[in-house]
């Protein structure tokens, strides 16, 4: 059920992508008590032209403000748990991909079960 889109800079290697991928996934299980299966994690890697802070791309200069994490949820989940979800995501990417913390950001988009298709129906007629 869990989405992340992660947005980071490019010229990782895909051991680096792969631990991401695996400590995400580790992290949003702990942090919401999802199933491990249900975690989709897709990377978007962004060349320094492409990411921006203050008018300035990263390839001019722009300080560091990458990476982003969207979590794309299903409605429901409490604000302690967005804050733990908020927390481990912010805390596992930094580490990771040895980034400022400060420079991390994550959104949580709940989603009304109505509006979250699975195999072709909704999660709400999925009894979710």
């Amino acid at each position: 059920m869990p989405t992340l889109e992660v947005f980071l800079p490019a010229g990782h290697d895909d051991a680096r992508k792969a631990e991401l991928i695996a400590r995400l996934t580790g992290a949003t299980v702990e942090s919401i008590g999802v199933p491990i299966e249900s975690v989709r994690v897709l990377l978007t890697e962004l060349p320094a032209t492409h990411i921006g802070l203050g008018g300035r791309s990263a390839a001019d200069g722009a300080p560091p403000s990458q990476p982003v994490i969207v979590a794309i949820l299903i409605a429901g989940r409490t604000d302690e748990q967005k804050r733990a979800l908020i927390a481990a995501l912010s805390e596992t990417i930094a580490s990771v991909l040895d980034a400022p913390l400060q420079a991390t950001r994550v959104m949580i988009k709940d989603i009304p079960n109505t509006d979250f298709g699975i195999g072709g129906q909704t999660a709400r007629a999925l009894g979710r």
